[in-house]
């Protein structure tokens, strides 16, 4: 039995989707050839006289991250480092746990922050906004609770600055994944953003394209006030980009590196939590614009679920005894589609995540998720409104101001 003509059209288009697979894992190879990576190989900070860090760490209501992100930074074997926590409305134990350290170390303290988020801002950057005068370091380090360092991290990261130039470098850490919904849908939700971001492109200093990741970022102080700090994105949800676009713009070097031997973060513990933080990461990370995100959801349907459809649609044919030609081609062609797709997801889990790179087998499963996010991320685009710990943003931006808020108790050593 023959092909007819449609029948012909039909494998033709979706043989050029499968087409794009091998092509796919000729790119990944390039980009993985092309990424800065840091590990326990890597040298440590060889400059004379070391310049003074402060290690900057955000936290509300983070009484079970922050003890381990605390003891992680107090371990750097970096000489020249202080530490301050900043405790931002939390309402569980986080300050007590903050205070504690300051007790155990001199290097670290506490600032307080009890009053509301001003208009026009968000929790975070107001939070650091607050901090970084508070702060003495030439460099300044911006962490996030829920991460985790090696004691020769610090140093490492250090000298990567030193050696490539960089008045920013930032890190690509670990994505410590526990739960099902975690190991499924994290990586993913990686790779849909560094798609967008490609280190590769941001760290080439004559691309106008920047990134950086506030989980870990480390900033020379010159350059944090040249670009304006965080009150120039005060209004940011991913304020790492946001800023490394503006250091970038002075004509200073932005680095980022993949580093899951010296760095990791747990960032969401739950589906739910899932769907809500990365909503609102790709919402901001594509500047609310919804033609980059509809991109986002458009091309998996076309270069990837056309494979479970093909899948699905021929061997149903085959059960209903149609036997013919096109049902054969079909379902061997979406069993090529599978083992391509399958094997390049593999390579990128496992880069953003390790130790949960055979969950790569649930991308089916993780690209209806991923569909979820990024429609939540459109009606965010649609609506203004994002809701995140607690607080509701949305509302038009307040004028600057220079003066110091009310309700922030200065550093402190010791629980009042």
């Amino acid at each position: 039995m023959n092909l007819t003509s449609t029948e012909q059209t039909v494998l033709w288009i979706y043989a050029a989707i499968v087409a794009a697979w091998p092509i796919r894992h000729v790119v990944i190879t390039l980009f993985f050839r092309w990424l800065d990576v840091l590990d326990l190989r890597s040298p440590r900070y060889g400059g004379d006289d070391p310049p003074r860090v402060t290690a900057i760490i955000p936290a509300k209501d983070e009484e079970e991250a922050l003890p381990e992100c605390l003891d992680s930074v107090r371990a750097q074997t970096y000489p020249h480092l202080d530490i301050l926590v900043v405790d931002d409305r939390s309402a569980d134990a986080t300050p007590e746990i903050a205070h504690r350290a300051a007790k155990a170390d001199p290097r670290v303290r506490v600032l307080t922050i009890s009053d509301d988020i001003p208009p026009g801002w968000t929790g975070k950057t107001h939070a650091l906004h607050l901090a970084v005068p508070q702060t003495e370091g030439q460099w300044l380090w911006f962490l996030d609770a829920d991460t985790r360092h090696h004691p020769e991290c610090l140093s490492i990261v250090m000298e990567y600055a030193r050696t490539q130039n960089a008045s920013l470098a930032s890190l690509l850490p670990e994505m410590r994944c526990e739960s099902f919904w975690e190991k499924v849908v994290t990586p993913l939700a990686g790779i849909v953003l560094m798609r967008t971001y490609p280190t590769f492109t941001a760290n080439n200093d004559r691309k106008k394209l920047a990134f950086a990741n506030g989980q870990f970022l480390l900033i020379e102080r010159s350059a944090y006030e040249a670009a304006g700090g965080h009150e120039a994105v005060r209004d940011r949800f991913v304020e790492d980009i946001a800023l490394a676009r503006r250091v970038k713009a002075l004509g200073r070097s932005v680095k980022t590196a993949v580093a899951p031997e010296i760095s990791s973060t747990r960032m969401y513990t739950s589906l739910s939590t899932l769907i809500r933080g990365w909503s609102r990461i790709l919402y901001d990370a594509h500047d609310r614009k919804p033609l980059p995100l509809i991109g986002k959801i458009l091309e998996p349907l076309i270069f990837s679920q056309t494979g479970d459809v093909a899948l699905i649609a021929s061997l149903v044919m085959l059960a209903l005894g149609q036997t013919g030609p096109f049902a054969w081609w079909l379902l061997g062609l979406s069993l090529v589609h599978q083992v391509l797709k399958q094997s390049v997801l593999y390579r990128m889990y496992r880069l953003n995540s390790p130790k949960t790179a055979g969950y790569a087998m649930y991308y089916s499963l993780a690209g209806i998720v991923s569909d979820v996010i990024i429609a939540r991320s459109l009606w965010m685009c649609v609506t203004g409104r994002v809701t995140w710990r607690g607080t509701s943003y949305g509302e038009p931006l307040a004028s600057p101001t220079d003066r110091t808020p009310e309700g922030v108790a200065g550093p402190s050593e010791t629980a009042p």
